[in-house]
């Protein structure tokens, strides 16, 4: 009989879908048609109005009003490191996530967003459900509080800080696992050199190219970024993902730009498109890092989420694996000294080489079927 794994996650940013896509893609290649897969978007189908709207406002919100998202994450969590505040948010959710596991039994369970760990634990053990539970902590070098529950029976991590968090907030040694992050395993398998990335994409073969993205959404200054670039005289061509953000593409397509760029929309294939590029220009998301890491390409990090996404600037920056300039002309400078200096280009390519954890997510993939 085929096993049926639950994902718990939410279309909040692409990350959370991602990390689905990633694992279940390694457990098919692992164990082709011996279980099922189904995704339930939590903030969608677990939460009431408006708050089952987050998977739209998200985006919005992000890069529209950054400071009071940021703030609110800074205070939650803070309030949900006191058991009193972590279990007035459980008992609140349990209404609908009671209906939700009711709904879609499973053999396992795994939850790959932080908001819904605990009110999940919460919830199963209220009805007396015992299904294994493994979280998958998809944030990078300092994860929230509400990724860390002991009720879980694994919670799988990706970095050394956030290893070290674990055991802080008091998770058994023999319930945390140093996996290394979620990536999808087509980052770490064989593929195209530089060039044959290049010549599939119709790019110059002798180009710099700087690859810009800003998350599955499109976020951040990409645009003041990219025409500060074009105004520079370094000799490169940029390449732009505006990820789902049509506004921003449009933005960008109707521009007259100097220089050669490519705007690109949503994309399956950032695989080929960083195979082909010299250094890329990212917020401090982690799939963008990881990625990077897996493919040997030395980032510029020109900001990200305060308080959620910046502690993986710093992380990065410590491997000497890549740049943090939080500002336009920082952006310009760093890229001009990765540009006109080739041990510099060569250093950071060291570094992000050693940030890089090529077999994480075949060991997330044993980890999560040997749970059963």
């Amino acid at each position: 009989m085929k096993r049926q794994i639950l994902f718990l996650m939410s279309d909040t940013g692409g990350g959370h879908r991602a990390a689905c896509d990633a694992i279940t893609a390694a457990l098919e290649a692992r164990h082709a048609g011996e279980f099922t897969a189904e995704l339930v978007d939590m903030w969608r189908e677990g939460t009431p109005w408006p708050f089952n709207k987050m998977p739209e406002l998200y985006g919005p919100w992000v890069n529209k009003h950054p400071q009071s998202y940021e703030a609110q994450y800074w205070i939650n969590d803070r309030i949900m490191k006191n058991p009193v505040m972590s279990h007035l948010y459980e008992r609140n959710m349990y209404p609908k996530l009671k209906r939700i596991f009711a709904a879609h039994p499973a053999d396992l369970i795994v939850c790959v967003h932080s908001v819904f760990t605990r009110p999940s634990l919460h919830a199963l053990g209220r009805m007396g459900v015992k299904t294994p539970f493994v979280t998958v902590v998809t944030d990078y070098a300092l994860p929230p509080v509400l990724w860390y529950d002991a009720r879980a029976t694994k919670t799988l991590v990706p970095t050394p800080p956030a290893y070290e968090r674990g055991l802080e907030l008091g998770i058994p040694a023999d319930k945390l696992v140093l996996t290394g992050p979620v990536i999808h395993p087509r980052f770490t398998a064989p593929g195209l050199s530089k060039l044959e990335a290049r010549a599939l994409l119709g790019w110059n073969a002798d180009a710099r190219i700087a690859l810009m993205v800003g998350g599955g959404d499109g976020m951040g200054p990409l645009q003041k970024i990219a025409t500060a670039i074009d105004s520079s005289d370094m000799p490169l061509e940029l390449v732009i993902v505006a990820g789902r953000n049509e506004e921003l593409k449009r933005s960008l397509e109707s521009q007259t730009w100097r220089k050669n760029v490519h705007v690109i929309g949503y994309t399956t294939q950032m695989d080929t498109l960083m195979r082909a590029s010299d250094v890329m220009l990212t917020k401090a998301g982690p799939a963008s890092i990881v990625e990077s890491a897996a493919l040997g390409i030395p980032m510029i990090l020109y900001g990200g989420i305060q308080h959620q996404e910046s502690p993986n600037a710093e992380y990065v920056v410590q491997q000497d694996a890549g740049i943090y300039a939080p500002t336009v002309a920082g952006v310009v400078a760093a890229l001009e000294r990765i540009v006109g200096d080739p041990e510099e280009l060569q250093r950071l390519e060291r570094g992000v080489r050693g940030l890089a954890v090529p077999d994480a997510i075949w060991r997330i993939a044993d980890e999560v079927w040997n749970t059963v």
